[in-house]
């Protein structure tokens, strides 16, 4: 049965991700045709793209009190209900204010399903094969968004509402396979309840049972400040500074953005954008080949410096009609910040955050991730109708160029480091570029 568990598990973290990038990715396709049939203004336009991020953040902001509460896998079982819901009412051709609320729904399971996911999936994998479930989870949603920008260039004669609504394929399988899975053993155990040999034996637990925490004993531990709120800036920072990089603008808008850079409209701005997404699906599988090999700090200072001249390139082309100039630089962004700024922040916040208080820093950076992305969503069309594509490309530059200077201050080096030598280091109040360092430092 543990093959067949470790089966299950491989396809609730794929399901969870493809979820997450097509549904967010989705729209950037059929934007057009949803202006010209609802016969929405900018800022209706810009709702439209914002409600899933917005809704999102709600869903990341109770993911934390929820999964504790009542287990990760009914959070998770509630995650896929409401996206299916959602698609489910998107397959309809629902009017504005309908395909609104299906989209709000979406929104909140992606928000719940994307902290919950790795934090469960973690705690029903046996030790060794952690890293490359967590690692599974980033390239899904890359091959969700390529999905996404697929799909209207092979269906091209869909109606929208199919090509939003297919959505609802992962999210009935995720659920279906969520179903099959138990409640995570260290959940249980941390609640009090008792954790039966056969979940263990068949999520092939036993070498873990000794990190499984002991029951709750009603108070909550104490737990040293240390640089535990160094580590919380730093964690919501990354987050922060990855969004507005121009990440969220560029997934959501990418054919507006090619038409802007003189590519025509339709299949012309639809196949560059494709080009985009398998340059994002690529880059992010060679970021998990070498982010254990390279170390997160050089990766991260040496992609935060290509993000900025990618989208140096983007200005220039925007300025001087130069649109495969312009094609060029966002592919070097886009391939820069898969191995750098996508990634790695999710892999610092899972190290760096003490485990007495993991679930509440992930739900905290996650938040911040998701507020961040509805304001680029939100006001993205009206930057470009105020000051230009080059000016907003500009702005994104300007965040590159700062997020190159927090990295370079900053960022710690973690890799071959025991979570454990991590711990210690933030509880003791280390420097956050001091972490990792401790004289005798074992290697995981």
């Amino acid at each position: 049965m543990r093959g067949f568990a470790t089966l299950l598990v491989i396809l609730m973290v794929t399901f969870s991700g493809i979820l997450f990038g097509y549904g967010t990715a989705s729209i950037a396709g059929v934007l057009d045709h949803l202006k010209q049939q609802f016969a929405i203004d900018l800022l209706q336009e810009q709702i439209l793209v914002a409600c899933i991020p917005g809704a999102s953040f709600v869903g990341a902001v109770i993911a934390g009190p929820l999964s504790a509460m009542r287990g990760r896998r009914p959070a998770l079982l509630i995650a896929f209900i409401l996206a299916g819901t959602g698609f489910l009412v998107t397959l309809t051709a629902p009017a504005y204010a309908w395909l609104i609320a299906a989209r709000v729904l979406v929104g909140l399971a992606i928000g719940l399903s994307a902290m919950v996911t790795p934090m469960y999936a973690a705690e029903i994998t046996p030790a060794h094969r952690r890293g490359a479930v967590v690692a599974l989870f980033q390239l899904a949603i890359t091959a969700g968004i390529l999905i996404a920008y697929g799909t209207p260039l092979g269906l091209a004669s869909a109606p929208w509402s199919v090509i939003l609504g297919l959505g609802i394929v992962p999210a009935a399988c995720g659920f279906l396979v969520v179903a099959l899975l138990p409640e995570s053993p260290r959940w249980l155990r941390s609640r009090g309840r008792v954790v039966g040999d056969r979940a263990t034996r068949w999520l092939d637990l036993e070498a873990d049972r000794a990190e499984l925490p002991a029951p709750a004993a009603g108070d909550r531990p104490v737990v040293p400040l240390g640089s535990t709120r160094a580590v919380l800036l730093l964690c919501s920072g990354l987050f922060v500074l990855q969004n507005l990089s121009g990440i969220d603008g560029i997934l959501y808008y990418a054919p507006r953005i090619f038409q802007g850079l003189g590519f025509s409209a339709g299949t012309a701005a639809l196949a560059a954008t494709f080009g985009l997404g398998l340059l994002n699906f690529i880059a992010t599988l060679a970021a998990l080949l070498l982010v254990d090999r390279a170390g997160r700090r050089p990766l991260l200072i040496i992609g935060s410096a290509a993000m900025a001249v990618g989208l140096a390139a983007v200005v220039a082309a925007a300025l001087y009609d130069w649109p495969w100039i312009g094609l060029a630089g966002l592919g070097v962004y886009i391939m820069a910040f898969a191995m750098s700024l996508g990634a790695l922040p999710y892999v610092l916040m899972s190290e760096l955050f003490p485990a007495a208080i993991r679930e509440t820093g992930i739900a905290v950076a996650s938040a911040a991730s998701w507020l961040f992305n509805m304001l680029v969503a939100l006001t993205f069309l009206s930057l470009v109708e105020w000051i230009g594509l080059a000016g907003v490309i500009g702005l994104f530059l300007a965040v590159c160029l700062a997020a190159l200077a927090v990295c370079i201050r900053f960022v710690p080096e973690t890799r071959g480091r025991s979570l454990e030598t991590i711990e210690q280091d933030v509880l003791a109040g280390a420097p956050l570029r001091a972490i990792g360092k401790r004289a005798g430092a074992a290697p995981a």
